[in-house]
């Protein structure tokens, strides 16, 4: 075991002793405390049951904590997740990894036409939401609890669960009971804008024992803190290194520049509705709507200065989305069967500033200069314009049986058909200076907007995606001893990926062509994938508080196309079809109780073997377009542990560490330099943890006043595997505070973020030749208050 592994070794041993004697331990001391861990109840495996009695690892946060940690967006609650990480740029950009199973993350421009599948996935409720590249972020108004269950999950969560996956569960509507509430706040950003919020719940019986419905909404500004610095700007390419700067055209961006420029407004309200057909069968429909307006950048260029960067093209988008979901669950017999189905309608439309690529783009005096010669060169304020349509149906039937058995059975059926329209045109004002024609699709091609574009969209991507899948799942369990239990579970897949549509190329008189898909893909789109993976486990009670557990797990995200399939030279030519990644499992785990349930010690090792690794690059001296190959191999070896504590009856500690010993064992030779064997995989610290720790304590007049401190760390770790993308992320610590006071319904907390001012390096990339740094949200003072009201009308 290598050196840095000595602390996994160290932990391991004693979490074991620790488990295997916590009866003991029980039973010679007494709790110091007369308060208990809130048990909670998650449906990690499709059943309702006890986090502590299931033999997987959950990472729940509830509904308490939720509050307790102010958590609203996607950003929020992933820094409280260690081992868990995140990478993009900026809100409803971004995606998630677990364990280290990362590459790093892809260029955000092109995502969307790479057909690469995450791998980690997202719910909400029963239905997945994940997709590649631009993640949804529903604000948690309203959220019961979040989940997350690293590790392989497909068996019962499917395609894009490889690495874990992560739900997020609302509040349903209650029978009976009249609810209402509100939390508002304010705040402001050390070197940023001030934020507001509000959000409100509403839950209301309609017919005793039968009907009732829930509504919650809110409205979020989220300020900016980056500022974008004033400047003017003309070529730099090497290329026209011999053209008089006299004859470069320059531009300013007097108009643009501005302090806190990055901000962010979140609106949306969820409804649900559900009715008790009889005692044995229920119907629940629930409909969220959420906008997303952002403004600005959420990087930052560091040879600028503290939160600065320059752009010259305004960067705006809107993501407007809505999901309607349906569940029936009865019973039948000793059966309990469950129906659910989703339908997700998702369009995002936007402008990103691109004029850093003017002066590295190895193309790039060809569209604003004069060609040949480049005596005259024009403005390089270069923009892209984006449009995503996503269309979404799912539906899962599956039947479980009676818990209570020695042998019990979940199984069902999955059935999803996923559309994807997605667009960018790439602009470039000066080329309508030089000579560009109108850009025309090419007439033979699969193209959602078939309208010539004007002679400044220079490039353009017009692609229409497809995934039709149809699954079968089960899970078989069967208690061997009255405290010890073997599972096994499989899932079969088939899944048909059709990519259709081009990516076009401005014309000049001599003319260009792009390139065809429906003409490169003949006879390749679709494609059909097809296979089987499982998971076995075994589960020993060894007392009434202690389980200890050992599962073996595949996950798998599914292949796609390339759009340059076959182009290239031998022996480097670009695969038409990159196949899926496959990662396989081996992970021994416990769960504790100690001290009359005051103190809670779960945790796991495990170690992951990651065949075929999807890996996206691009290498000009094949092909100008992005594209993905299954180009290395990977091990990675971790331990995670988390620890509730509750000394007295005020204070509470809360401890959450992930070990991750990541390394490439296979980089064969490829289009394009990557980190060499027994390398660190990207954004995979060796090392995250989150501390916690509250106290509470009752006064006189009914008054609770709490405090809270917390503490987040992550190491330092590569942004990519791909060398000319590589940067080194620096290790950061970040703390939390807060003060506040309870009564009655109604509660009012001083919080302060990131108390440090810490710029944490959450991401590094050059995806137009500058490096920039997505960093998190500097020092952030505010005051929330929230009621809640239930009861009778």
């Amino acid at each position: 075991m290598s050196q840095k592994n000595r602390p996994i070794k160290t932990l391991l041993s004693v979490s074991i002793a620790l488990a295997l004697s916590s009866g003991a331990v029980q039973a010679q001391e007494e709790a110091g405390t007369t308060r208990i861990i809130e048990e909670i109840v998650v449906t990690a495996t499709k059943r309702a049951k006890a986090a502590q009695d299931i033999p997987i690892t959950v990472q729940a946060i509830g509904e308490e904590a939720l509050e307790d940690l102010n958590i609203g967006n996607f950003e929020d609650y992933i820094r409280h997740l260690p081992g868990v990480t995140s990478a993009g740029q900026g809100p409803g950009q971004m995606n998630v990894f677990i364990r280290g199973v990362s590459t790093g993350k892809g260029n955000v421009k092109v995502s969307g036409a790479l057909l690469e599948e995450p791998n980690v996935a997202f719910y909400l409720d029963e239905a997945p939401i994940s997709m590649g590249g631009r993640s949804l972020d529903p604000y948690m108004t309203d959220m019961a609890r979040v989940e997350v269950l690293p590790g392989p999950q497909g068996t019962l969560f499917g395609a894009s669960s490889q690495a874990g996956t992560v739900r997020l569960i609302t509040n349903k509507p209650v029978y009976n009971d009249f609810e209402a509430g509100f939390v508002t706040s304010i705040s402001n950003t050390h070197k940023g804008e001030m934020s507001n919020s509000v959000e409100a719940h509403l839950n209301f019986p309609l017919i005793d024992d039968k009907l009732a419905a829930r509504i919650a909404i809110y409205n979020v500004k989220e300020g900016g803190f980056i500022d974008n610095v004033p400047g003017s700007k003309q070529i730099e390419n090497p290329i026209v290194a011999a053209t008089p700067r006299s004859a470069r055209e320059i531009i300013t961006n007097t108009t643009l520049a501005g302090n806190d420029f990055n901000d962010a407004t979140f609106m949306g309200f969820r409804g649900g509705l559900k009715y008790a057909i009889n005692d044995d069968w229920e119907v629940l429909v629930q409909h969220t709507h959420q906008g997303l307006e952002t403004e600005g950048v959420w990087d930052y260029d560091p040879l600028l200065g503290d939160l600065k960067t320059q752009t010259f093209t305004p960067s705006n988008a809107e993501d407007i989305w809505d999901h309607t979901s349906w569940t029936v669950t009865g019973r039948l017999a000793n059966l309990d069967l469950i129906y659910t189905g989703a339908y997700l309608d998702r369009t995002r439309e936007g402008k990103q500033d691109y004029t850093g690529y003017a002066d590295s783009g190895p193309f790039m005096p060809y569209y604003i200069c004069d060609y040949p010669g480049y005596a005259f060169c024009g403005t390089p304020d270069l923009n892209v314009i984006q449009f995503l349509d996503i269309e979404r149906t799912n539906h899962e039937f599956r039947v479980t049986t009676d818990p209570d058995k020695r042998v019990r059975l979940i199984a069902g059926v999955f059935m999803e058909d996923f559309d994807t329209i997605e667009r960018g045109d790439w602009s470039y004002p000066a080329a309508m200076d030089v000579g560009f024609d109108p850009n025309a699709p090419f007439p033979t091609a699969t193209s959602s907007n078939p309208n010539t574009r004007s002679p400044d969209i220079v490039y353009f991507n017009d692609y229409t995606k497809g995934k039709e899948e149809l699954s079968f799942f089960g899970e078989l369990t069967f208690d061997i001893t009255d405290n010890f239990s073997a599972m096994i579970g499989a899932r079969s897949y088939d899944i048909d990926i059709s990519l259709n549509g081009s990516s076009n190329y401005g014309q000049r008189t001599e003319g260009d062509s792009g390139t065809n898909i429906d003409v490169v893909l003949a006879g390749q789109s679709p494609a059909n994938l097809s296979d089987t993976i499982y998971k076995a486990s075994l589960q020993w009670f060894a007392n009434e508080d202690a389980m200890l557990y050992a599962t073996w797990s595949e996950g798998y995200r599914p292949g796609g196309f390339n759009r340059n399939g076959g182009s290239g030279n031998a022996p480097n030519f670009i695969p038409y079809f990159f196949e899926s990644d496959e990662l396989e499992n081996i992970e021994y785990g416990w769960k504790t109780s100690w001290r009359n349930n005051s103190l809670r010690f779960n945790g796991s090792v495990y170690s992951l073997k990651w065949d075929g690794m999807q890996v996206a690059s691009i290498d000009f001296t094949i092909s100008n377009l992005t594209f993905i190959g299954n180009i290395a191999d990977a091990e990675i070896q971790g331990l995670e542990a988390d620890l509730v504590w509750l000394p007295t009856d005020e204070l509470s500690l809360f401890v959450n560490v992930s070990f991750n010993d990541s390394e490439l064992t296979n980089v064969p030779s490829g289009v394009q330099p990557t980190s060499p064997v027994g390398s660190q995989l990207a954004l995979a610290p060796d090392l995250q943890y989150a501390l916690r720790a509250r106290y509470d304590w009752p006064v006189n007049g009914g008054y609770e006043p709490f405090a809270q401190v917390g503490v987040q760390y992550s190491d330092d770790t590569p942004s990519s595997l791909i060398l000319n993308n590589q940067f080194q992320q620096d290790a950061y610590t970040t703390l939390d505070a807060s003060f506040g006071v309870h009564k009655d319904n109604w509660s009012a907390t001083l919080f302060v973020e990131n108390l440090t001012d810490e710029r944490a390096e959450v991401f590094i990339d050059n995806q137009d030749y500058v490096v920039r740094i997505t960093t998190n949200r500097p020092r952030t003072i505010g005051l929330r208050f929230s009621y809640d009201y239930d009861g009778g009308f």
